[in-house]
C-alpha cells in the first residue's frame, strides 16, 4: 500500500455510478456514517479488489448520485481469499439487521404520522408485539 495509511475501508459497486466505472456512487448514507467529506482519501472495495480513491461531490448529479468515489485504478490491491470470504460473510449476516432496522425506522415515522396499527402491520414484516412496543415508546 502507499506511504500514508488509510483507516476507511468502504464497499462500493462500480456498476452504480453517473460518470463511469472509475467513479462509483457513494450512498448518502455511507457519507452521512462515516462523516465523509469531499476530498477524503478512502479505500473502496468491490469482490476481491481495492483501489484508492478520492471522495467527490457533484450537485448537478441526481441527489442519491451527487456523492461518488473517483478511484485511482493505478492504486489497486488484491485482497487475500480469507479477507473476500469474511466481506461475503458479513454481508449477508448483515442483511436482515439493516432491513430491520430501515424497517422499524419507516414504521416509527407512519404510528408517529398516527396510522392505524392494523393497517401498519398489513404492509410490513414486524409483529404485532413489536409494534405495540414501538407504539408505546412514541407516547412517552
Amino acid at each position: 500500500m502507499c506511504s500514508h495509511a488509510i483507516e476507511l475501508k468502504i464497499s462500493i459497486d462500480c456498476n452504480f455510478n453517473q460518470h463511469g466505472f472509475s467513479k462509483p456512487t457513494i450512498s448518502p448514507f455511507e457519507i452521512e456514517y462515516f462523516s465523509l467529506k469531499e476530498g477524503d482519501i478512502v479505500i473502496g472495495f468491490q469482490d476481491e479488489q481495492e483501489w484508492e480513491g478520492i471522495v467527490k461531490y457533484d450537485s448537478f448529479l441526481p441527489e442519491e448520485m451527487e456523492w461518488y468515489l473517483d478511484l485511482d485504478l493505478q492504486k489497486e490491491y488484491l485482497v487475500s481469499d480469507e479477507r473476500a470470504e469474511g466481506r461475503d460473510e458479513g454481508a449477508r449476516s448483515a442483511f436482515p439487521i439493516g432491513e430491520i432496522i430501515g424497517e422499524s425506522a419507516v414504521v416509527t415515522a407512519m404510528l408517529a404520522d398516527g396510522m392505524d396499527i392494523n393497517l401498519v402491520k398489513k404492509y410490513t414484516r414486524l409483529s404485532k408485539t413489536r409494534l405495540e412496543n414501538i407504539l408505546m415508546n412514541l407516547k412517552k
